[in-house]
């Protein structure tokens, strides 16, 4: 299991992602994923990798400087909006995506 939490970005300060280094969390199990938000009520998605039908990765200048991106998640079944949407998160995480969902499509 590997657990990421968003990065505080100095060059995008002036936006309201920094209490959100202290209140997500995103686990990557052996076969799902656990995005876990909130200080003080939290609440918690699980997705199964057998669910997820696509992702998307996104990066700008600095991100790439820095090892950084943001991701969406959907899943099957769900409306037009996604599951999850990742922002901030290591770019290491899109690695670990890639490689859940071929072993799960095996």
């Amino acid at each position: 299991m590997q657990t990421f939490k968003p990065v505080i970005r100095w060059w995008t300060i002036v936006s309201m992602r920094i209490p959100a280094h202290f209140s997500e969390t995103l686990e990557v199990r052996e076969d799902r994923l656990v995005y876990i938000k909130g200080i003080f009520n939290k609440s918690e998605v699980v997705i199964p990798f057998s669910r997820i039908t696509n992702y998307s990765a996104d990066q700008n200048v600095f991100d790439r400087i820095f090892g950084l991106g943001n991701f969406k998640v959907e899943t099957a079944g769900s409306n037009i909006t996604p599951e999850l949407n990742l922002i901030g998160y290591s770019y290491k995480l899109r690695d670990l995506l890639a490689h859940a969902l071929e072993r799960d499509n095996r």
